[in-house]
């Protein structure tokens, strides 16, 4: 997944965001190479590809898969990338899921990797990337399906998270971002709603359970694999979708239990790298050169109103990585220039 809400992590932004390095038929990978997507044109809207991301997740793949095929109509596809596993995943796959799609990666690709591997093989006309963490609740995909053919400008649709247990506690109604890159998750922590309203918008949606109409990826491409291993490819993917017109928001009605953080370990001294690093990257990817002032204001404001211990370490390092990302994006766009002059 993406991104994980933290509680002491805190939001808002309202950004302009430096030219997409996007084009036709080839997609942009930043620092890995990822295959191309395969452009469809399929109907109805029904045709929903569900992608799942597994490392080392042998034992907690059944729950999520036992609830994709138990439904009375399943959906059209279903897609699990064995992104580097060593504890025999692809074995338990092949011979308790024969229905699934097996994709082997020899090595771990990262999430945005490892879902660009199974979106290369989707056929679906809506391609839904799920953790191998969770528990959809029946309706789930009929809700999206909804969402997405009552408005042909939603380009990527989120889902209810709740928390596992009877209290049904929220842990993702959509995402917002703060001025300098910290998130935090709509509705976190309050008691689960309805389907009223019935779409909630935000500046993101988490890569938990997204939803993203073929047409998106076609536009503006594959997720960016230089957010590696985690966190912030899905906050980069809805900004990109949003600066080509596209809408991104939480469908209420389509819930699903999250059982976060079961690789990287929630709010420990890993995520906390892994989360400041790729904000970092985030940050230099996505801001102008006018912005960073206030962007630099905002970190030291951050600092010191909220002084995070435990953050101080994991934030020095990110900004250590600055000039690493700097010459990647720069890589990158400098790779994917000559291909564009050649696009009539």
């Amino acid at each position: 997944m993406a991104e994980i809400g933290c509680r002491g992590v805190f939001f808002f932004s309202i950004t302009t965001l430096m030219k997409n390095h996007t084009h036709r038929g080839r997609f942009p990978t930043s620092s890995l190479e990822s295959p191309p997507l395969k452009p469809q044109n399929l109907t109805p809207m029904s045709r929903f590809s569900i992608i799942i991301v597994s490392l080392n997740g042998k034992h907690r793949l059944d729950l999520p898969l036992g609830r994709l095929f138990a439904t009375k109509t399943p959906p059209h596809e279903v897609i699990v990338v064995d992104n580097g596993s060593t504890d025999g995943t692809s074995d338990h796959i092949r011979s308790q899921w024969p229905q699934v799609k097996l994709i082997r990666s020899p090595r771990n690709l990262g999430f945005a990797g490892g879902n660009n591997l199974g979106i290369s093989e989707a056929t679906g006309e809506v391609l839904v990337l799920l953790n191998d963490d969770t528990e959809p609740e029946p309706g789930w995909l009929e809700a999206l399906e909804e969402a997405f053919y009552r408005n042909p400008r939603l380009g990527i649709g989120g889902c209810q998270l709740i928390y596992p247990g009877d209290g049904g506690r929220v842990q993702h109604l959509g995402g917002i971002v703060h001025l300098n890159g910290l998130t935090d998750h709509i509705g976190w922590g309050g008691e689960a709603i309805g389907d009223h309203p019935p779409v909630i918008p935000g500046d993101y949606v988490t890569g938990a359970a997204m939803a993203i109409r073929r047409e998106v990826m076609m536009e503006i491409g594959l997720l960016d694999p230089g957010f590696w291993p985690i966190y912030f490819e899905e906050v980069d993917y809805c900004f990109r979708a949003r600066r080509r017109g596209w809408e991104s928001a939480t469908v209420t009605a389509s819930k699903v239990i999250h059982h976060e953080s079961q690789t990287t370990g929630r709010m420990s001294r890993g995520f906390l790298e892994k989360y400041h690093r790729n904000r970092v990257r985030f940050l230099l990817k996505n801001r102008s050169l006018m912005q960073w002032p206030a962007t630099i204001r905002a970190e030291l404001r951050w600092l010191v109103a909220n002084r995070p211990w435990n953050d101080l370490v994991p934030c020095a390092k990110a900004w250590a990585w600055a000039p690493v990302h700097v010459l990647d994006l720069a890589l990158a766009a400098r790779r994917e220039e000559p291909r564009r002059r050649k696009i009539p």
